[in-house]
């Protein structure tokens, strides 16, 4: 039987809807709830058997979707 994996992400908030956008591209991946929109506080849920694949789509779109920018590896600056 699944069991259902959720967890929680701080994601520019700009990006949420796009973000579940992407998400509802792959039926049944996993599921976005905004939690808090002003501080950009989602939360993920999918499927156990789903974990890996929805993981290596954040994995992908992250750079997009962190608060920090990406210039350097030491200046991790907030992106406002």
């Amino acid at each position: 039987m699944p069991v259902v994996v959720e967890w929680f992400l701080l994601i520019r908030p700009e990006k949420i809807s796009w973000l579940r956008f992407i998400l509802e591209g792959y039926d049944g991946l996993a599921i976005l709830s905004t939690l808090a929109v002003e501080r950009g506080l989602v939360r993920i849920q999918t499927l156990d058997c789903n974990m890996a694949a929805t993981m290596r789509l954040l994995e992908e779109l992250a750079e997009q979707l962190s608060l920090f920018s990406s210039q350097s590896s030491n200046d991790r600056t907030l992106v406002l």
